[in-house]
C-alpha cells in the first residue's frame, strides 16, 4: 500500500517542458543561463523543433548554434537528455569535435624500403 505522505510520480512533459523546468529550477539555485548546457536526445532535438508550443522567441539557431531560452542546446551523444549546470566536466561542442575527428581521412604509412625494393 502507498504511503500517503509520498508524492505521486510526476508526468514526462514534452521535451520543451522537461526543458523549460530544468532551466527554471536550475535559475532559482542560482545558475546562470549561460552557464548552461542543455544536452539532449537528437529525438528530443527534432522534438523541440517540430513543437509548436514553442514560442519562436523562445528557440534560436543563430551562428549554427541552437539555443532555447538561451541556453545552449547540444544535440545527440546522450541516452537521455538533461540539463548540464557548469558544474560538470562536460565540454561544450566535444561531441562535434570527436564525430568529425573519426570522420576525417587517416593519413596513409609510406611504404617500407624492403617492400619497395622488392616491388621495384
Amino acid at each position: 500500500m502507498a504511503n500517503p505522505a509520498e508524492k505521486p510520480a510526476r508526468r514526462r512533459g514534452t521535451a520543451a517542458e522537461e526543458a523549460r523546468l530544468a532551466i527554471e529550477k536550475a535559475e532559482a539555485d542560482g545558475v546562470a543561463r549561460s552557464d548552461m548546457t542543455l544536452r539532449m536526445t537528437l529525438r528530443d532535438v527534432s522534438e523541440l523543433k517540430r513543437d509548436p508550443k514553442v514560442a519562436t522567441e523562445d528557440i534560436s539557431f543563430l551562428g549554427g548554434a541552437m539555443t532555447y531560452l538561451g541556453v545552449f542546446v547540444e544535440p545527440g551523444g546522450v541516452t537521455v537528455s538533461d540539463l548540464d549546470r557548469g558544474d560538470s566536466g562536460f565540454r561544450r561542442g566535444a561531441a562535434a569535435e570527436a564525430a568529425a575527428a573519426a570522420a576525417a581521412p587517416k593519413p596513409k604509412k609510406a611504404a617500407s624500403k624492403k617492400k619497395a625494393a622488392a616491388e621495384g
